[in-house]
């Protein structure tokens, strides 16, 4: 019976693993924001996160894309994003 090498997984390499580590950390920081002070507008975001607002906005989508977020209202003609439990207690006490 022959034995076959299991192939061996891809390396990431480390400029591209630290690239990844501040964008988990950034991402971080938003969800910690939220978590603390509720649905926040980008202007809100940034100001406590202290990022800028273009790179605010990138990660946003990039969470909501992955349902980490989402636009849970207007406020001051801003986008007002949520976590997911502040969306299902707003869909509930609509109903």
């Amino acid at each position: 019976m022959e034995v076959k090498a299991v192939p061996e997984k891809p390396r990431i390499p480390p400029e591209k693993t630290k690239e990844m580590q501040e964008r988990a950390s950034k991402r971080n920081l938003i969800l910690r924001e939220m978590k603390n002070h509720g649905p926040s507008t980008i202007d809100e975001l940034a100001k406590a996160t202290g990022m800028e607002k273009s790179n605010l906005l990138k990660h946003l989508i990039a969470m909501g894309q992955f349902g980490k977020v989402f636009v849970v209202g207007k406020r001051d003609r801003q986008l007002v994003y949520g976590l997911p439990k502040e969306v299902e207690s707003q869909a509930k006490s609509v109903t």
